[in-house]
């Protein structure tokens, strides 16, 4: 196992931790045992509970902009493309994603410095949405739905059945879409 799936492995097996046993009864040396590397190649990589818990944290937010810039450089059918993209991102984030964020966000709920990182992105996300739509309170009203929804699904506050989720995404789409492209 090359570094970069041994330390992927880590993080998703502290996520679970996380989820299964809560934040406070996370250890370096479960989190060892369970990924199946000595408590020393795990410190290698994460030096500190902290540190792997921030890691964790920081590997969700790079997963999601890579997912969504990805999707906003080669989805033909989106006109605003970083905008729609985030929609689409945020409605297509899978259960193992929800439940490695239930996880990140419990561990760093007990350190709220822990989620300046998280802050920082929804500042720039919130810009980025705002730059690139024509009304920014359309463009607000559909991260936040977006947004809404995710939380939602991660804390089981009445999910969507699919097909009323995947009308509220081509709302949402169609509410942020070009005005020039508009029907």
């Amino acid at each position: 196992m090359n570094q970069n799936s041994k330390r992927a492995a880590i993080l998703k097996v502290a996520c679970r931790l996380v989820k299964d046993l809560g934040a406070s009864n996370l250890t370096i040396e479960a989190v060892a045992k369970e990924a199946g590397v000595s408590k020393g190649g795990l410190l290698y990589h994460f030096p500190t509970k902290e540190a792997l818990i921030q890691a964790t944290l920081d590997d969700f937010l790079d997963r999601f902009d890579s997912a969504t810039d990805t999707e906003a450089s080669s989805n033909p059918a989106i006109d605003n493309h970083w905008a729609q993209a985030y929609l689409i991102s945020t409605f297509d984030i899978d259960k193992d994603d929800l439940e490695m964020s239930f996880g990140i966000l419990a561990a760093a709920s007990n350190q709220p410095a822990m989620l300046d990182p998280m802050r920082e992105r929804y500042v720039l996300w919130q810009s980025r949405m705002t730059a690139e739509c024509k009304d920014p309170v359309e463009a607000t009203v559909a991260r936040l739905a977006a947004d809404g929804l995710f939380y939602c699904e991660l804390f089981g506050f009445a999910p969507l059945e699919e097909q009323l989720r995947s009308d509220v995404l081509a709302y949402l789409m169609n509410m942020i879409k070009n005005q020039d492209n508009q029907s």
